[in-house]
């Protein structure tokens, strides 16, 4: 397959397919899933990607085998994915030992048996191997252009095709419209899909910090008057990712602050778990407010990802509900080719948005509770760690693992 010259491309030579508008991790995953199912993609960026040097992510044991299915994995340096053997999770209640965690999960996957817990993956690597498979994929065209909007039905195809609106006032149109555009989707916008927002006024800071003791491939995470804090390993032993969520107010406080005062805040804050802290990265900060759309489908049109349900990051778990979005997304068009059926109708659509509704619900509920519950008043966060003491029992903290790892729904 020949891809078009994207700078005199017109509508027409895109033809009807597949559309996916987002250059994010989560588009490429979509993008890689379906022409690996031999679909024709189309994937719209409004410019060429900046490299996100700074950030990381989890990768839960379904999202893995997922990843794997697509190539993405085998595709990876060496050393890309550091393994995570034990989850350790505490708060700031007096207790004898501030190092003993209330709640922790662990395996033998160190030993050489089982398999890790999850594994963390910096975002630009990840980003840089999918961009080498898109580019080398004959059934995905990747196109520079600016999507501003979205229409129901294109004029010339009526209800055949959606549209997709550009900046210079073109329509292409789109047999399906897959919507990774974030957060901030416009074509959930264009859409005028409702939206539920939480803003709590708490913003997260992330950078990478070096400690002189090993992490021992700990996911260590610490619930605090504001918000959480966590630090996920790193392939260097002694480097882990932050992520440190607290008041407005706060953030700015700290990001003001020189790396020195900023490290005494983290080893006071981490209670010197992985010893002290001596050196700090590039500090960044973002607003932390959970985004949920009330049903994710219009017509010929489906949100993924972040444009669907932004949750909190305390369990670092978006870029997993991302990854099953985009393999139950697959599935269900695959069954729908196989019959014959209209791959953007409404009825499949329609399917999909009630398939996805438990497990997005679940751990919007479950992030969004934890944070209330930790994040605010001494009182609140008494009684949350009494029933985090409860979780800890065998069968809860099971069930709680198998939701973490997004084997609870099936996949």
């Amino acid at each position: 397959m020949t891809k078009p010259d994207t700078n005199k491309a017109t509508p027409q030579d895109f033809g009807h397919g597949i559309h996916i508008v987002g250059g994010g991790l989560t588009g490429y995953a979509a993008a890689l899933a379906l022409a690996e199912a031999e679909f024709p993609v189309t994937v719209y960026q409004s410019r060429a990607p900046g490299k996100d040097t700074l950030r990381t992510t989890t990768i839960n044991p379904s999202a893995y085998d997922m990843l794997k299915d697509i190539g993405v994995i085998a595709a990876l340096p060496a050393d890309a994915l550091t393994p995570i053997y034990q989850i350790m999770v505490t708060d700031d209640a007096d207790r004898d030992n501030t190092l003993d965690p209330v709640m922790s999960w662990h395996n033998s996957a160190e030993a050489g048996e089982g398999e890790p817990l999850a594994w963390v993956i910096g975002n630009a690597v990840l980003s840089d191997t999918m961009e080498a498979m898109l580019a080398a994929h004959d059934h995905i065209t990747t196109c520079q252009i600016d999507i501003t909007g979205y229409q129901s039905r294109h004029p010339e195809y009526q209800q055949a095709a959606a549209a997709l609106m550009t900046a210079d006032d073109r329509l292409i149109p789109a047999s399906l419209i897959i919507a990774a555009d974030g957060r901030n989707s416009k074509l959930r916008q264009a859409a005028r899909i409702r939206i539920i927002t939480r803003n709590l006024g708490q913003s997260a800071i992330v950078s990478t910090v070096t400690m002189t003791e090993p992490h021992r491939h700990i996911a260590w995470q610490k619930f605090a008057e504001g918000g959480p804090i966590a630090l996920m390993p790193m392939p260097d032993k002694h480097m882990a990712s932050l992520v440190w969520s607290m008041t407005n107010e706060d953030a700015e406080r700290l990001m003001n602050v020189d790396d020195e005062r900023f490290a005494m805040a983290c080893d006071d804050a981490t209670d010197l778990t992985f010893g002290r802290i001596t050196d700090i990265g590039v500090r960044q900060a973002f607003a932390v407010i959970p985004t949920h759309a009330l049903w994710p489908v219009a017509q010929r049109l489906v949100l993924i990802g972040d444009a669907a349900h932004a949750i909190n990051p305390l369990a670092g778990q978006g870029y997993n509900l991302a990854l099953a979005d985009v393999k139950a997304l697959a599935r269900m068009l695959m069954t729908a080719r196989r019959d014959g059926m209209d791959i953007g109708s409404r009825q499949l659509l329609h399917r999909y948005a009630f398939s996805r509704t438990p497990e997005i619900a679940t751990m919007t509920l479950a992030t969004d509770g934890l944070n209330l519950l930790f994040s605010f008043g001494k009182r609140r966060r008494r009684l949350a760690g009494m029933g985090m003491a409860l979780a800890n029992l065998q069968g809860i903290k099971s069930f709680a693992q198998h939701v973490a790892s997004g084997r609870l729904f099936g996949r």
